[in-house]
C-alpha cells in the first residue's frame, strides 16, 4: 500500500496523471473583438485615438484630406483605426469585415515629404480584402520647417515610420481577426516607392511583395539636382517660356517616336535617340518654332548630366522628350534648410559637392540605392518596379541603373529574374499621366481590368502566392473613364515593337530584344 501511495505521489508531482475528482471546465466561448474594442485594447507604443465602423460606400470624412490624395468611398464597409505610434507617427489602419478579409496586410506609402495619409490605396486595399495601413511618417504636411525640429523626425521620415507601421499594423490586425496576417504587401510611388525600397533593404521580413513606382533610389542626388535647377531658373527668370520648354520636349519625342516601328506620339526607349538642339536654332528673329542661342545654351544644361564643382558626374541628365519641370519643389528647399539648419535659407552659397555630401551626412538613410536585397529574395520576397520614360523628377536612367545593380548584386540577371522585374512605361510622366498608357495597377489605383496581365498588384500577388512570374504587361490609357489605348509593356530590358494593326492596341506590338523578337 505504501509503495502504491508513493507511486501516485510521484506521478502527481511529475504531472503525469490527472485528478479524477475534478471535472474538466467547459471551454470559454470565443468573443470576437468589435471595432470599438480596439479603442481600449493595449498595444505597446501605440495610442489608438479612434476606432469606428464605416458603412459600405460611405465617405469616412466630411473634410477633404490634405495633399494630393483625394477621398474615395470603399465599396465595402470597414473598421477605421486612427492612432499614433511612438510619440508622433500618425497612422490609419482600415480593416475589412472578417468574412471579407483576405488574410493579408497592404502597406501604402506616401510621396513628397509625406505628412499625409494615402487615401487612394486605403479604399483600394479594403475593396480587395486587405487590411490596409498608411502613415504620415511622423509629421503633418502643413507643419512649417518640420525637418528642423526633433532629429528623430528625420529618421522617422527616412525609414522608421514605415517599419513600425508594418510591425504594429500586424499586431493590431492579429488582435482584431484573432489570426496573424498570412502575407504582407507594400505599394507606393515616388517618395512612397522610396519607402518600399527602404523596407526591402533594411527590413526584409516586413513584406513578402513590394510594388515600387518611380522609387528614386538616389534621392539625395535628385534633391540636389532639383535645387540646382530652381536656382538656375531663378538666375535666368523670363528667359524660357512654357512654350519654349514644350518645343524642346516635342522635338525630342519626334526624334525618338519612330524607333519602335510606328509614329504614334510615344517614344518606346528614348535612350536610343539624340536631342538635336541645333535644329531648333532660330535662323532669324525669335518665333514660336525656334530658340535663340542663349536659350539653347541655357536649356542644354538641364538635359546634360549634372556635375559638381570638381567635375564629378552626379547623374545622367534628362532623356529626349522629357519636359523640364519648371515647378518649385517644396522638398528640395526644405531638405537643404534641414541639413544647413537654416529655416530661412534661400539658396545662398549652394554647392553641389558640399550640399550633396551634407544630405548624406545628416540624412544617411534618405538614399535607397543599396542593391543588395538578397535577404529579401531568400525569404521568397518579390519586387516589381515601374516608372515612366518621360518622368521629369525620377530619371528613367536612374531606375534602370538601380535595377541592373540589383542584378549584379544577385550574381547575374538570371538569378535576379527569380525575384525582381522592372517595367518602363513609354510616354508616362511621374507616377502617371502623359501621352502614353499609364494605368497599370501601380500605386493609387487598380487597372481598368484587374488581372495579372493588366494590374501590377495582381501580378505581384500571383508571383508571391503561386510562383508564376510576370511577363509582358498591358497598360491602359483612360479618357473620361473609358479605355482609349492599350500598350504592351515589356519587362526590362525587352522593349515593344510595332508589328502591324491598330496603333492604339497592345495586340499590335511584340516584345523584342537585341537581335530580334522574343
Amino acid at each position: 500500500m505504501m509503495r502504491q501511495t508513493m507511486m501516485i505521489g510521484a506521478a502527481l508531482a511529475a504531472g503525469t496523471i490527472a485528478v479524477l475528482a475534478a471535472p474538466r471546465a467547459p471551454a470559454a466561448p470565443v468573443t470576437e473583438m468589435s471595432c470599438a474594442d480596439l479603442k481600449a485594447a493595449h498595444f505597446a507604443d501605440v495610442t489608438i485615438a479612434a476606432a469606428e465602423d464605416v458603412a459600405p460606400g460611405k465617405l469616412w470624412s466630411d473634410a477633404p484630406p490634405a495633399g494630393p490624395f483625394q477621398r474615395r468611398a470603399p465599396k465595402a464597409g470597414f473598421c477605421r483605426v486612427q492612432g499614433v505610434i511612438d510619440k508622433e507617427i500618425g497612422f490609419e489602419l482600415w480593416l475589412p469585415p472578417r468574412a471579407a478579409w483576405n488574410g493579408k496586410l497592404l502597406g501604402a506609402g506616401v510621396g513628397g515629404d509625406a505628412g499625409m495619409f494615402n487615401y487612394q490605396d486605403l479604399p483600394r486595399g479594403v475593396d480587395r480584402g486587405y487590411a490596409t495601413a498608411t502613415t504620415d511618417t511622423g509629421h503633418k504636411a502643413n507643419a512649417e520647417n518640420w525637418m528642423l525640429g526633433d532629429p528623430a523626425r528625420l529618421t522617422n521620415f527616412e525609414w522608421r515610420a514605415n517599419h513600425l507601421l508594418a510591425v504594429k499594423g500586424k499586431e493590431i490586425l492579429a488582435a482584431y481577426y484573432a489570426a496573424p496576417a498570412k502575407l504582407a504587401y507594400f505599394v507606393g510611388c515616388s517618395g512612397g516607392g522610396r519607402q518600399g525600397l527602404k523596407e526591402i533593404q533594411k527590413f526584409p521580413a516586413d513584406y513578402d511583395g513590394v510594388l515600387v513606382g518611380a522609387g528614386g533610389p538616389k534621392t539625395p542626388e535628385m534633391t540636389t539636382r532639383r535645387m540646382w535647377e530652381i536656382l538656375l531658373r531663378d538666375k535666368n527668370a523670363g528667359l524660357m517660356s512654357p512654350a519654349d520648354w514644350g518645343l524642346i520636349q516635342q522635338s525630342g519625342i519626334a526624334a525618338c517616336d519612330k524607333l519602335d516601328g510606328v509614329a504614334d506620339g510615344v517614344a518606346e526607349d528614348p535612350r536610343r535617340c539624340t536631342l538635336n538642339f541645333a535644329a531648333l536654332a532660330c535662323k532669324g528673329e525669335k518665333n514660336a518654332q525656334c530658340l535663340t542661342k542663349q536659350q539653347i545654351d541655357f536649356a542644354r544644361q538641364f538635359y546634360e548630366p549634372m556635375h559638381d564643382e570638381d567635375g564629378r558626374k552626379i547623374d545622367d541628365g534628362l532623356l529626349p522628350g522629357v519636359l523640364v519641370d519648371s515647378g518649385r519643389s517644396r522638398l528640395a528647399p526644405n531638405t537643404f534648410q534641414a541639413v544647413r539648419k537654416q529655416s530661412d535659407w534661400n539658396g545662398e552659397g549652394f554647392s553641389v559637392r558640399a550640399d550633396l555630401a551634407a544630405i548624406d551626412r545628416v540624412m544617411p538613410d534618405l538614399r535607397a540605392d543599396n542593391p543588395d536585397i538578397n535577404a529579401f529574395a531568400k525569404r521568397g520576397g518579390k519586387l516589381i518596379q515601374y516608372s515612366g520614360w518621360m518622368d521629369p523628377a525620377v530619371a528613367a536612367k536612374m531606375m534602370i541603373a538601380y535595377h541592373e545593380a540589383i542584378g549584379r548584386a544577385a550574381g547575374g540577371k538570371a538569378k535576379a529574374d527569380a525575384f525582381t522585374r522592372l517595367y518602363m512605361l513609354p510616354g508616362m510622366l511621374h507616377c502617371g499621366g502623359g501621352a502614353g498608357a499609364d494605368q497599370i495597377g501601380g500605386a493609387g489605383r487598380d487597372a481598368p481590368l484587374i488581372d495579372a496581365q493588366h494590374d501590377l498588384l495582381t501580378a505581384l500577388e500571383q508571383w508571391v502566392e503561386e510562383g508564376r512570374a510576370p511577363g509582358p504587361m498591358i497598360a491602359s490609357k483612360l479618357e473620361s473613364g473609358a479605355v482609349v489605348r492599350t500598350r504592351l509593356i515589356c519587362p526590362y530590358p525587352q522593349s515593344a515593337r510595332y508589328k502591324g494593326g491598330d496603333t492604339n492596341s497592345a495586340a499590335s506590338f511584340e516584345c523584342t530584344k537585341a537581335g530580334g523578337k522574343i
